[in-house]
């Protein structure tokens, strides 16, 4: 939210009320000395001893008197050292008075700033809070004001300041003072709240201390207080609060705050409270929803809008007013939801029936609103609809019955108006503007005509020519001129402006209604602004029209003007010089003479306007007048010269300027004044420290010096070579105007060779091409043309140094060609300059040739493209010879741009044909290369089009005739795309390509004419027509009878035999009698070393086999071109690139060797002859690798096959040479598919052979086969795996590593349509895998989904066998966890199961042993479920076939895991008669299987209870007795013993002896299997549970190995193991000791980590008491400690025989007390008594352990006082023997005296007294009356303990007992008690009665 700037801290408080005694005498000091001597006296007095507190109260008024009095003295004060000292000491410890004069002391130093932080640096803090907390009011009045003024700063920027109030705690106290229950002076008050507003921020820690000690509360308590300042700092704390912390509102709302802050918002309050209260209200509303909507219901909104007009109707000003007006809008902004959204809502209410406020106020805080408006989002969003308010405005405005309300509307008009933001998204808002102004200031009548006018514009969608009623509007403004006031006639002749600015119709308006002369006499008369309105207002009139000019003149307008331009500020003079450069229009002398009046004269200071007035005249001044010498032209040039050398930059740059502007249209004389005295001032001034003046300077330099046809060597004479370094300088200066002037001089003044040499050396080529880049057109232009002056001088490299520079020109330069004609000399001249530099070459000084720039930069060539479409001819010359030497780098740019001008094309075929240099045709021709290779068709038609492609053809051929050499222009001509690259052949001599870059005139031709005839087969033809097949035959013949004649022009030779190629395309070209003389220089060009040449040969003669005749092919064939026809095989595309392109280009064949072969070999003469036997080896060698062939061992295997088809004697050849070796090796290289396919054919055909099968590469190609099967063609795969089925029948191929690698293969061919695939692969992988679990394993690793394909043979109607097959594979899968989980898994179950009910036996074990397998998931168990096939899977449980049996047995235990109702159904089925009946001759797995069956069945509760069940236990029994049982099978009888016999009536039935059953247990107890033994335990225990099992002496052999598990610190064998011996301990403990139970139950009793669960620890304890009832010696066999731990249990008879053996070690060895002491035994003894067990016993164990002197000088000793004490208070206890042996404990703890004193003791002391009144026994009054005189004895506080617990009366009335030791025991308490007067107001006539009586009883009792 918007906050407006808090009060100043000073007037948040009251004003003084305090009036501390002060003398007169004081404040009349006005001699400063007298004030600096009076200071330092009363300082002195002060501190002196002497002085008394009468003497000091009275020094310290006079101190505060003239404090308050003179400022200065105040300063004396606060830098005397001594002053702070005393006033804190007098604060501290002086009289009420002196502390109040000295706190308004410090009150009066800190209302100067500087003084503060030096009073609260001195330490005034502390004296003034302790001030504020006396009892004084006046003194509290005095200490809250100080301490309000020395808070005054606040903490923001006072960081020691802020140090010392947090310390000093000032906040929290000062809100303390606050707290209601305080009741403050209103005073005091006023200044607390006032100190924490000073304190108090929104970001400080304070407010959560605040908001506990409930300052809300008190905030707002005191927003009710009729104190002034204590409300408005009460709603600024409470402003602060909500904005520090938010929680806090609900708070506030709920305390009545809403409506306390809305009534101090109204008129009756003080205007600080109002703003303050409008701050907390913005506060509010800003954080929390439900605070606007509290302050809505409590109708705060009219109350809010009013606070916002109340300055304007109260007439409020100041910063409160202010504040307030900001608070309350932003507050109603807050409830709104924005300030957008508040205008909106104040719009809508303004017209609303039901108006929140009065229509006045509601439109006043409109007013406000727009004009506080600010938008801080994108400038270029709407923030609301503004439109919408300026019609609700509107609105209002109409009705004129209320005043009021209509002049808050125009306010709220002029504000919407008047906002910079707002009024952007409003029309003609300037106008409106001031109308608005006119409106306020007009008549009544005048009122309502231009309200009208602004209602028409802004609602009727008009111009404010329309809106003001066009000319009558403009006679009314015009009216308003003369009669109005000052501020009227302003707004007037601003309208005025605004529409000369905007209609045309309204300058003649104006001046048919007579405003010209009033306008001209405000600008005599009129105010500032009204001045220079009218100023520009006559301007745009001079402007619109001559007549109306003249009309301006002849009103005296000049003269005006010259007036405003002497005595205007400077928006007039301005306006007055544009108006008078429209008036003035012939140079009169007298006006150029009051010109330089105004000039030379002192005013105005400013003669920038005067100078542009006077250089307007000069321009209109004639020749002769400028250059004669006296007339006032002449004078006034002359004066603009002197002014050149002013003082005053402004005016210097203004002169520099306007004479630039006068020699630059006049340059008539530039001629004549080009003289020293002008041209010395300028040049002078281009050193000027100011850039303007410097760069208008250089603006007349270029002017004089701009080339003219006579007396250019005359202005050159004034200027020297060193004169042109300020121009140079100027020329690299940063701001570019101010370069591309100084450039242009600079352009005219380099062709003097001095002058340019002067320049190259000062680097003036940065400066030039720095223009050409960022520079104008103009500035390009020039800095071309000063570039070119230097080249003419220089070499490039001396004139453009490196290649970034020399690039950056050559762009420049082009792209400067765009903004030129065409016709003019301007690009002629650029076009020269690249030209100049594309023609230079690299050398010493230039290691950049600068035409490679346009290569880089593809887009500079656009310019160039139009010179040469739209340029005349040598334009164009100059264009064809710079874009030719691009056709190598940017060919495809290049026909592009040629394309999107197609007349360039016809210009290029006109020059290339008519034109007389030869490098411009060479280059049309490179040219037109470059486009038809990218365009060939659009080529061709504009070609034919234009006319000129018969014409071009005829000069192309007669050029390749000539053989012309370009000697003079090195270009670049790729005719493909990337031709330029070598790649392949670039490498090693043979392949060594000449670079096509350099080319002949000849050779251009020649491409271009293979481009035209690729593309229309007309021109094949004409090419032929022409002599174009002559002139290729005698350069192939010329060259074959001396090759190195021609050698510097090998790329005709190959370019020539490119073409024959595409003509011999044509079959009446190949009938030419020229063709057959061509034919042996072909086959010559194949043995040529260069592969280009051979390449195209091959290509000629592919172009004659297909398009020629049978004889032609055999002509060929016996020419000897076969053996160069295989050199060509096999190179790839990617190997010749260049090559390969150039075929697609020109639609060539892409392996033309191959294809003449293939013609050749397909001639059965051929085949079988001599040619072809001579090729086998040839044809051989390709199938070797040959890296720069990889192409050609498929097309070898290929023609090899030709060969080889149907001879027998081909295949021995090709055997004897080589070819299965090569085959195996390219096999390895990854031959395309169909190459393997053909090689595996031809291998198949080759293997046909027997002799071939025994060579010994027939057995490497294993290793290539399976990588066919990986990654061949199917028929390359389907053939490797038939022969990898016959091979892995060999064991020593079939076991190799290399033959795992075959499984992916194969199993990918499972997925094979056919089912003889699918069966080779089968079958392949059954053999691979069978009888070797590793490759099993990799089975499992496979990619992809093998399920998938065996499901479908599964599932199919396939072969019994397939499906067999299918099935063990399926058994070797399943035996991965993840092809388990599979889906596709789950669906094999249904086939595997019809599998399984199949006839085969061995289709069906294959079903069981897979389904067996699958169900190791859990979730293919729940699937197969469904299928119901237990019964299947038991009817497999009989017979012989173990195997089957077992994978039944498996299935089943699967399905019954955890499935009861399967379980159930098993045994329903007979599973158990089928098991046992197979169980006598079953091996051992098998027997394992049927007894983890039975485990499975067993774990349901229901068949471990049957019948069924009892029928296992014997058979069970018997086969644990087996040696060969395996300890699965072990785990699983056991566990199924255990399901049946631990319940009770299947031991009820058991009829085995317990030496059967147990003497076989006992060895499971030493089994190396835990899980075994745990069993055997578990097993064992169950059986104990029958009395005749504990008792038979076969159990007693038990004992042994169940004591070693017991301390085998295994839990779970621990728990079994003692649980067992539990059972026997009572018939056997003989035994159990003897086995070392003791040690071994001992060491689980004292086990702490980790501690064993508590029912072991419990059988351990009740074990080990069954051994120690046993035999009483075995008490000392147990360990202390563990007896101890004993006591812990929970079972009585346990701690009984521990309580016993304990006795028993204390009766036979007094010392071990210490022991049990240590081991805990009290502590457990106490837990004990607390719990009234064995109470006796527990309690004579403890007085026996107290009875010992160093027991009871251990600390624990200490603390059983307490537990002792409270046994004997509980109600609970009974047990009189307990009390009796407690007592007696406490009396052997009383005897030690540090026990005595200890604090428990006194609850002794109570519990015996309370014993003792209990009337206990005599033997019990004794011990207590005799542990109580050793309490008392040595304690005070005991003897204080047994008097408050009526222990006196007790022992009263034991006095009277009449057993003698009890009266005299207690006789003798009473002398303890009373021994040292402690208890002597317990003393009566009673007690001393009942000692008397005491006495005398004894005595008579003694006598």
């Amino acid at each position: 939210m918007s906050k407006s700037p808090s009060p100043e801290p000073r007037d948040c408080g009251p004003s003084s009320s305090s009036k501390p005694r002060e003398s007169n005498g004081t404040t009349g000091v006005d001699d400063p000395d007298d004030t600096v001597a009076t200071v330092a006296r009363f300082i002195e007095q002060l501190h002196a001893n002497m002085s008394s507190p009468s003497e000091k109260e009275l020094i310290t008024s006079h101190v505060l008197g003239i404090a308050r009095a003179r400022k200065e003295a105040r300063t004396l004060i606060g830098s005397h050292g001594q002053a702070m000292p005393l006033f804190i000491s007098i604060l501290r410890s002086g009289t009420p008075l002196a502390k109040l004069n000295v706190a308004a002391t410090l009150t009066a130093l800190c209302k100067d700033e500087d003084l503060r932080l030096k009073v609260l640096l001195g330490g005034c803090i502390p004296p003034l809070l302790s001030l504020l907390k006396s009892e004084s009011t006046e003194a509290r009045k005095a200490a809250a004001e100080a301490i309000f003024e020395v808070s005054s700063g606040g903490l923001s920027d006072d960081h020691v300041g802020m140090k010392i109030f947090v310390t000093e705690g000032v906040v929290p106290t000062l809100w303390e003072q606050l707290s209601p229950t305080n009741k403050q002076d209103k005073a005091v008050e006023g200044f607390v709240t006032g100190a924490l507003r000073n304190l108090c921020g929104e970001k400080d820690g304070y407010w959560r201390a605040t908001l506990k000690a409930g300052g809300v509360d008190i905030i707002v308590g005191l927003l009710s207080s009729d104190n002034a300042a204590t409300q408005s700092n009460a709603a600024s704390l409470l402003a602060r609060l909500m904005l520090a912390f938010s929680d806090s509102i609900p708070k506030v709302i709920d305390s009545g705050a809403v409506k306390a802050l809305l009534r101090l918002v109204g008129q009756n309050n003080d205007r600080s409270v109002r703003s303050s209260a409008a701050d907390a209200l913005e506060a509010l509303s800003s954080k929390s929803s439900a605070a606007k909507k509290a302050v809505v219901d409590a109708d705060g909104v009219p109350i809010l809008i009013g606070a916002v007009v109340a300055p304007s109707k109260e007439c409020m000003q100041g910063e409160h007013a202010q504040a307030l007006q900001g608070h309350a809008t932003q507050a109603l902004a807050n409830i709104y939801g924005g300030m957008p959204a508040l205008i909106l809502c104040l719009g809508e209410l303004s017209q609303s029936s039901r108006l929140a406020a009065p229509i006045a106020d509601i439109v006043g805080a409109l007013a406000y609103a727009l004009m506080v408006f600010e938008h801080i989002s994108r400038l270029d969003e709407n923030p609301f609809d503004v439109a919408q308010i300026e019609d609700v405005l509107i609105m209002l405005l109409k009705p004129c019955d209320n005043k009021l309300v209509q002049d808050r509307v125009l306010e709220a008009m002029a504000s919407l108006y008047g906002n910079t933001y707002l009024s952007g998204w409003l029309n003609h808002a300037e106008a409106k503007r001031v109308l608005i102004g006119l409106i306020t200031m007009a008549a009544a009548d005048v009122q309502e005509h231009l309200i009208l006018s602004l209602t028409s514009l802004c609602c009727d969608k008009v111009g404010v020519w329309e809106a003001i009623g066009n000319r009558e509007g403009i006679q009314l403004l015009i009216s308003l001129l003369g009669l109005s006031s000052e501020q009227h006639q302003e707004y007037a002749v601003q309208l005025l402006a605004i529409l000369t600015d905007q209609v045309d119709d309204s300058k003649w308006a104006i001046t048919a209604a007579g405003g010209i002369p009033p306008l001209v006499q405000l600008l005599e008369m009129g105010s500032k602004k009204a001045r220079e309105d009218a100023a520009h207002i006559l301007r745009n009139l001079c402007c619109h029209s001559e007549d109306i000019c003249a009309c301006v003149e002849s009103a005296g307008a000049v003269p005006a003007f010259l007036w405003l331009l002497r005595s205007g500020g400077p928006k007039g003079q301005e306006a007055s010089a544009k108006a008078l450069t429209k008036l003035v229009q012939t140079a009169d002398p007298a006006t150029i003479n009051q010109l330089l009046a105004l000039l030379l004269g002192d005013t105005p200071s400013s003669k920038a306007h005067i100078i542009r007035v006077l250089g307007h005249a000069l321009t209109m001044a004639p020749h002769e007048d400028l250059v004669h010498k006296g007339s006032a032209a002449n004078k006034g040039l002359k004066s603009l010269v002197q002014v050149l050398n002013s003082s005053n930059e402004e005016t210097q740059e203004y002169a520099a300027s306007v004479l630039a502007n006068l020699f630059s249209i006049r340059q008539d004389i530039c001629d004549s004044l080009a003289i020293d005295e002008i041209v010395h001032p300028c040049m002078k001034l281009l050193t000027s420290k100011t850039q303007v003046v410097a760069t208008q300077s250089a603006r007349v330099l270029g002017a004089l010096s701009r080339p003219t046809k006579s007396k250019t060597a005359n202005k050159m004479a004034y200027i020297a070579a060193a004169d042109v370094k300020p121009l140079i300088k100027l020329a690299k200066t940063s701001l570019i105007g101010a370069a591309e002037t100084a450039v242009a001089a600079l352009a005219n003044l380099l062709s003097d060779s001095h002058i340019a040499t002067e320049a190259l050396s000062e680097d003036v080529v940065s400066a030039l091409t720095r223009v050409l880049g960022d520079g104008t057109s103009e500035g390009k232009k020039n800095a071309s043309r000063a570039l070119h002056q230097l080249l003419k001088h220089f070499p490039v490299g001396d004139v453009l140094i490196g290649s970034s520079q020399c690039r950056f020109a050559v762009l420049a330069l082009v792209d400067s060609l765009s903004a030129m004609d065409m016709d003019t000399t301007d690009a002629a001249d650029t076009l020269e300059v690249i030209a100049l530099l594309s023609r230079t070459k690299k050398g010493v000084n230039l290691t950049y040739p600068p035409w490679s720039a346009l290569a880089e930069a593809p887009s500079s060539l656009e310019p160039l493209v139009q010179c040469l479409a739209e340029g005349p001819p040598p334009l164009q010359d100059k264009s064809i010879e710079i874009l030719s030497r691009l056709c190598g780098e940017q060919p495809v740019v290049l026909s592009d741009l040629l394309v999107a001008r197609s007349r360039s094309i016809g210009s290029l075929a006109d020059r290339t044909i008519n034109s007389s240099s030869l490098e411009v045709r060479v280059g049309g021709a490179a040219l037109l290369t470059c486009f038809a290779k990218e365009h060939k068709q659009q080529s061709l038609d504009l070609l034919d089009q234009s006319g000129y492609l018969k014409p071009l053809i005829k000069a192309l051929v007669d050029m390749a005739k000539r053989n012309s050499r370009c000697t003079s222009l090195e270009m670049e001509v790729r005719a493909p795309r990337d031709f330029i690259e070598r790649t392949a052949f670039q490498e090693g001599e043979e392949f060594d390509v000449p670079d096509p870059a350099t080319i002949l005139g000849g050779t251009v031709a020649l491409w271009l004419l293979s481009t035209l005839s690729s593309c229309l087969s007309k021109n094949r033809i004409t090419i032929m027509e022409a002599g174009g097949l002559e002139v290729l035959s005698n350069k192939l013949a010329s060259y074959a009878s001396n090759p190195q004649a021609e050698f510097e022009d090998t790329e005709g030779i190959w370019i020539s035999v490119l073409l024959l190629a595409i003509l011999f395309q044509d079959a009446n070209v190949v009938l030419s009698p020229a063709t057959m003389r061509i034919i042996p220089s072909l086959a010559l060009l194949l043995r040529s070393e260069e592969v280009i040449d051979r390449y195209f040969a091959a290509q000629a003669m592919a172009s004659l086999v297909c398009n020629g005749s049978k004889g032609i092919n055999i002509v060929i064939a016996n020419s000897g071109a076969v053996a160069g026809l295989i050199t060509l095989i096999g190179y790839m595309e990617s190997d010749m690139p260049n090559l390969v392109t150039l075929s697609e280009e020109f639609s060539l064949v892409q392996n033309p060797g191959h294809v003449v072969l293939e013609h050749l070999f397909e001639i059965e003469d051929v085949r079988v002859g001599s040619t072809a036997r001579k090729s086998i080896p040839l044809l051989v060698d390709l199938l070797r690798p040959i890296l720069d062939r990889p192409g050609a061992p498929p097309i070898g295997v290929q023609l090899l096959m030709r060969i080889a088809d149907g001879s027998d004697t081909n295949k021995l050849i090709m055997g004897e040479a080589g070819v299965l070796d090569a085959l195996t090796k390219y096999l390895s290289l990854s031959p395309q598919d169909s190459t393997e396919a053909d090689i595996c054919e031809l291998l198949r055909v080759l293997f046909g052979n027997q002799d071939l099968i025994r060579y010994e590469a027939s057995r490497s190609s294993l290793n290539q086969l399976i990588a066919v099967l990986r990654l061949g063609s199917k028929n390359a795969r389907f053939s490797a795996a038939r022969a990898l089925q016959q091979i892995f029948d060999a064991e020593n191929v079939r076991d190799s590593e290399l033959a795992r690698q075959a499984v992916q293969p194969l199993v990918d061919m499972l997925c094979a349509a056919s089912e003889s695939e699918q069966g080779a692969a089968l079958v392949a992988l059954i053999k691979l895998t069978s009888g070797n679990t590793s490759k099993a394993a990799i089975m499992t690793n496979v990619e992809g989904n093998p399920l998938e394909s065996l499901y479908k043979i599964l599932s199919s109607a396939s072969s019994l066998e397939l499906k067999r097959n299918a099935a063990q594979l399926c058994f070797v899968l399943f035996g991965n966890t993840k092809l388990r989980a599979n889906p596709i898994a789950s669906e094999c179950i249904q086939p595997l199961i019809s599998l399984m009910q199949s006839d085969t036996s061995t289709a069906v074990e294959s079903g069981v042993c897979a389904l067996e397998r699958l169900l190791d998931d859990e979730q293919q168990v729940e699937l197969a479920a469904a299928y119901d096939i237990v019964d299947l899977l038991i009817g497999l449980i009989s017979g012989r076939n173990h195997q089957l049996i077992e994978a039944s047995l498996c299935a089943l235990i699967k399905l019954g895991k955890d499935r009861t109702p399967c379980k159930l159904e098993m045994i329903k089925a007979g599973v158990i008669d089928n098991c046992l009946e197979v169980l006598p001759l079953a091996s051992s797995s098998l027997c394992s299987s049927i007894a983890e069956l039975f485990r499975i069945l067993t774990n349901s509760n229901a068949i471990a209870r049957s019948s069924d069940a009892a029928k296992i236990v014997e058979p069970l029994f018997m086969v644990l007795l087996r040696p060969d049982f395996s300890l699965w099978g072990q785990h699983s009888a056991l566990q199924a013993l255990v399901n049946i016999l631990e319940k009770p009536q299947s031991l009820a039935t058991l009829k085995l002896t317990p030496s059967q059953v147990i003497e076989p247990l006992i060895s499971f107890l030493e089994s190396p299997s835990q899980a075994i033994q745990q069993l055997g335990t578990e097993l064992l225990t169950h059986l104990l549970a029958q009395e005749h099992f504990q008792q038979d002496i076969t159990t007693k052999t038990a004992v042994v190995p169940l004591v070693q598990l017991a301390g085998i610190g295994i839990l779970n064998l621990q728990q079994t193991a003692i649980k067992a011996l539990e059972k026997i301990s009572a018939s056997w403990p003989k035994a159990v000791a003897d086995a070392g139970g003791i040690f071994e139950l001992a060491k689980v009793i004292i086990q702490d980590d980790p501690q064993p669960p508590h029912a072991l620890w419990e059988s351990a304890a009740l074990v080990l008491s069954n051994v120690m009832q046993f035999n009483a010696e075995n008490y000392f066999k147990v360990p202390i400690i563990v007896l101890v731990k004993m006591l812990h249990s929970t079972l009585e008879s346990t701690i009984t025989v521990a309580l016993n053996a304990l006795i028993v070690h204390e009766r036979s060895d007094p010392s071990s007390v210490e022991q049990m002491t240590e081991a805990g035994a009290i502590d457990a003894l106490l837990d004990l008594l607390r719990s009234h067990q064995c109470e006796e016993a527990s309690g004579r164990m403890l007085e026996a352990l107290f009875n010992n002197v160093r027991v009871r000088e251990m600390k624990v000793s200490k603390y059983a006082i307490a537990p002792l004490a409270q046994y004997l208070l509980d109600p609970l206890t009974r047990s009189e023997s307990g009390r009796l042996l407690a007592t007696l404990a406490l009396g052997d703890l009383s005897q030690h005296e540090g026990h005595a004193r200890a604090s428990d003791s006194v609850s002794a002391c109570r519990a015996l007294v309370s014993l003792l009144e209990d009337q206990p026994t005599e033997d019990m009054k004794m011990v207590a009356l005799c542990a109580l005189q050793n309490f008392v004895m040595r304690s005070r506080t005991n003897r204080q303990a047994v008097a408050e617990a009526g222990g006196i009366l007790v022992i009263q009335e034991l006095l009277l007992s009449l057993h003698a030791e009890v009266s005299a025991q207690a006789a003798l308490l009473i002398k303890f008690l009373f021994s040292n007067h402690t208890l002597q107001e317990y003393v009566s006539n009673e007690l001393i009665r009942s000692l008397t009586g005491d006495i005398t009883c004894n005595s008579f009792l003694f006598l």
